[in-house]
């Protein structure tokens, strides 16, 4: 039997340094987020321009994850792992960054303090997990947290989404008119919207995925015990 390419040493070594790696991205953002409502003044726009290079770097680090789940590096879907990925790519690259009204938005800090607590909590976990030593409370949270940050992270990237189509509208960014030689038109702010009402289908379909996950891990950890006593 062909040994699986995630039993390799060397798969392991790259995967605990490529999640150590995010862990301490995602915990600078988190320190960030922590630092900022500590100070009891409420900036928006000054979070994100403490936080925006490390989001940068490390969010869209995160689509070589999507390779991962393909290449059978990691037990993912590859699918599932680029539609949760995406979104965000999308936030960042096309709402954030090139139109820096948005990011004055409470939807920074929702987004903010939702995606590092989560991928701070994720990362430390798939770390300690490929050498098996993951204490029970982490496994909790690495399954609970979600209940609660994947709606606010979500919510977050809508009010971003919803700020930004008037300034794509006002400034046409990335609109492609008629006529043109490929005699076709592209409207950034429809296909935007498009995206919004796409989250009315796949929020529940991944969030009845990811309640799913936790009942296998934490339903089967309350089994085992019993089964134990």
């Amino acid at each position: 039997m062909a040994r699986k390419l995630s039993d390799s040493i060397f798969a392991k070594i790259y995967l605990i340094l490529y999640n150590v790696a995010q862990l301490i991205g995602w915990g600078a953002i988190l320190v960030e987020v922590i630092k900022h409502f500590s100070s009891g003044k409420i900036n928006y726009a000054q979070l994100w321009a403490n936080s925006r290079l490390y989001l940068s770097i490390f969010q869209t680090l995160q689509l070589i994850e999507v390779v991962h789940a393909a290449i059978k590096l990691v037990p993912s879907s590859p699918v599932t792992t680029f539609v949760q990925i995406i979104s965000r790519i999308i936030v960042l690259w096309a709402i954030l960054v090139p139109i820096k009204e948005t990011t004055a938005s409470v939807g920074v800090a929702l987004i903010l303090a939702s995606w590092s607590i989560a991928e701070s909590t994720r990362y430390l976990y798939y770390a300690l997990n490929i050498v098996s030593l993951v204490p029970s409370l982490l496994t909790w949270c690495r399954y609970s947290f979600f209940i609660l940050l994947y709606p606010s992270g979500v919510s977050g990237e809508l009010i971003l989404m919803w700020r930004a189509l008037p300034y794509i509208k006002k400034r046409e960014l990335l609109y492609y008119k008629l006529p043109n030689p490929l005699n076709i038109s592209f409207y950034s702010d429809w296909v935007l919207m498009a995206i919004m009402f796409s989250y009315i289908p796949l929020f529940p379909q991944l969030y009845m995925y990811m309640l799913s996950q936790r009942r296998k891990v934490l339903g089967g950890t309350s089994k085992r015990k019993e089964k134990v006593k």
